[in-house]
This record gives C-alpha cells, structure tokens and sequence, in this order.
C-alpha cells in the first residue's frame, strides 16, 4: 500500500503545490489498491495452480505408462521377428 500522506509530503518538498501533490498521491494511492492482489485471491491462484499441476502430472504419469507398454510390445515384436529370421536361415536346427 502506498503511504500516500508520506508521497504528497515529498512532492511538496520537491516543489510541487500542495493540491497537486496530494492530489497525484491520492491517484496513486487509489490505482494501486485496485491492481494489488488481496491474499483470497492469491490462495485463489494458488489452487489453481496446484490443481493444473495433478492435471500435468496425471498426463505425464499416463504417457509414461503408454510409452513403456508400447516398448514392451516392440520387443516382442523384434524378439519374434529374430526366431522366425533365424528358423529361415539355411542349416537351422528344426
């Protein structure tokens, strides 16, 4: 929060008159309560965020899981390919 009081006090000493420095600390006073986050808001965010992380974390978990299952079926796939490559060489055992 801005000490408004303090502000028009400086700019009256830096020369300005003394309705325009308190009316320019007033203004400034009464903008920056409005872009300023209440704590509500920010536990607000923070849920949020934290929510939106479980949701990138769950999707991380799930592709982890779909890569492994895929790998684990292209071994086979190749393990399989290898037999029938060497059933079909000339002079394999039968």
């Amino acid at each position: 929060m801005i000490d408004a009081l303090g502000l028009a006090e400086d700019l009256e000493q830096a020369g300005f008159p003394r309705d325009q420095a308190h009316g320019l600390a007033r203004a400034l006073r009464d903008r920056s309560a409005q872009d300023l986050a209440a704590k509500s808001d920010l536990r607000e965010l923070e849920l949020r965020l934290e929510a939106r992380l479980s949701q990138i974390e769950q999707k991380i978990a799930d592709a982890q899981t779909a890569m492994i299952k895929w790998f684990a079926g292209v071994m086979i796939a190749q393990a399989a390919a290898i037999v029938a490559l060497i059933k079909l060489l000339p002079g394999a055992a039968s």
